[in-house]
């Protein structure tokens, strides 16, 4: 586990090892979440509403089973 940034609040978070391309982030604001690697660098950019948006979209999506949101596109 290492200390890093989350790319939604800018919190200090701990990222969990993974075997796939996408990042784990344990956010205290955000919760747990994954990104892949491309909607990491696509949202680097954009204001923190609309990368709020993007985490609420897979909330929905991850909803009704134990997985964990994971943001794949932005």
């Amino acid at each position: 586990m290492t200390i890093d940034i989350c790319p939604i609040s800018g919190d200090p978070v701990a990222s969990l090892p993974t075997t796939g391309d996408y990042i784990e982030f344990d956010c205290p604001t955000c919760g747990r979440f994954r990104i892949s690697g491309s909607a990491l660098e696509a949202m680097t950019e954009l204001p923190r509403q609309d990368k709020e948006a993007f985490l609420n979209k897979a909330r929905s999506n991850a909803q009704g089973g134990d997985s964990i949101p994971f943001i794949r596109d932005v």
